[in-house]
């Protein structure tokens, strides 16, 4: 490694990064290929704009950029309030993901960026621009799993991948892409509770959790309501169950001082009927990722309380009934009242 890399890694691991590595920028046909493999992909992969095919052509569309400096953010150490993990997955409740402007991690990433571009490279800031699992496991500090997650040494499943284009090769610090499950463990797939993991790093689109939560159709799949429980943005079963996050979980015990506030202040019923205040105060700090309808988060939020089994929710879903016009927010709003009063 020369002295050029050297100097990136250090500034990466001083700015709080897990892992910093490199690696050689190429088109990546054969994501495309796997994308397009999956009959319910199509809504990404069938526009020639649309992102999965951007991604792709990668090297073709920056014709500039010759390597990718590739690092790691993990947030397995926080002891996350169970009353929120109930409904929120580890990602968003860290915050790291896509991290708002003016924010810890947004400043991590800028001040990696710009240590970068101050030692006279032009660089490309946006993280969407290059498939940035296939990129950082080829850069040797993420491997593959079974449930389409990045692992790292450090922090398991639960990281976040942040990728920059540079115009300078920088000597590749991997080369091996490898999934790092046990031979044959489908634990993942049998723990998930929609059966959205139908093989290893396969991934039934339509099932999965997440993404029922962020649109009405396509997602919104009713068959699954019942097992989405009581999570409106997000899931992180297959994780917890995956027995190479063990030993990081057990290692969680530190307070989140804001998600401890938010606890406190975290209500279903508030989410149901939610207004721009409670928006602003305590859904959009942690699920401001992919959700801008705020008839999602309430449809979602019925979906959950019909999960719950508790009766006591439902004089707020028949409040709700009576002032929501929204035909798919009181669609799950008649599922839950039903489901509660069996």
């Amino acid at each position: 490694m020369s002295s050029i890399e050297k100097q990136i890694v250090r500034k990466g691991l001083e700015l709080g990064f897990s892992n910093v590595g490199f690696s050689a920028l190429r088109d990546y046909p054969e994501y495309l290929e796997e994308a397009r493999s999956r009959s319910n992909y199509e809504i990404f992969a069938e526009a020639d704009d649309a992102l999965i095919t951007r991604l792709s052509k990668a090297k073709t569309l920056n014709p500039w950029a010759k390597s990718i400096v590739c690092a790691t953010l993990g947030f397995s150490s926080i002891d996350y309030p169970e009353i929120l993990t109930r409904s929120v997955a580890r990602t968003y409740l860290a915050r790291v993901y896509s991290p708002q402007p003016g924010t810890v991690h947004a400043f991590q990433i800028e001040a990696l960026a710009s240590f970068v571009e101050g030692l006279g490279m032009r660089i490309e800031r946006n993280q969407f621009v290059v498939p940035q699992r296939i990129a950082c496991a080829e850069a040797g500090i993420v491997t593959f799993g079974n449930n389409n997650f990045a692992y790292t040494e450090q922090d398991g499943s639960f990281v976040i991948l942040v990728t920059f284009l540079v115009d300078r090769e920088l000597e590749p610090s991997g080369s091996e892409v490898r999934n790092g499950c046990p031979e044959g463990c489908s634990l993942c797939a049998k723990a998930c509770p929609t059966g959205a993991i139908i093989g290893p790093s396969k991934l039934d689109l339509d099932r999965c959790i997440l993404f029922n939560n962020q649109r009405f159709a396509p997602g919104a799949q009713e068959d699954i309501w019942i097992d989405m429980g009581e999570r409106i943005h997000g899931c992180d079963v297959c994780q917890v169950k995956c027995p190479r996050n063990h030993n990081v979980l057990k290692r969680a015990t530190e307070k989140d001082p804001f998600l401890e506030i938010l606890a406190e202040e975290f209500d279903l019923e508030r989410i149901l009927v939610l207004d721009e205040v409670y928006y602003e105060k305590v859904v959009r700090p942690i699920m401001y990722n992919y959700i801008k309808d705020m008839d999602i988060f309430r449809r979602n939020a019925a979906v959950a309380l019909g999960n719950t089994g508790d009766p006591r929710h439902l004089p707020a879903l028949r409040e709700a009934q009576a002032c929501i016009d929204n035909p798919n927010v009181l669609k799950a709003i008649d599922w839950a009242i039903a489901r509660l009063e069996k």
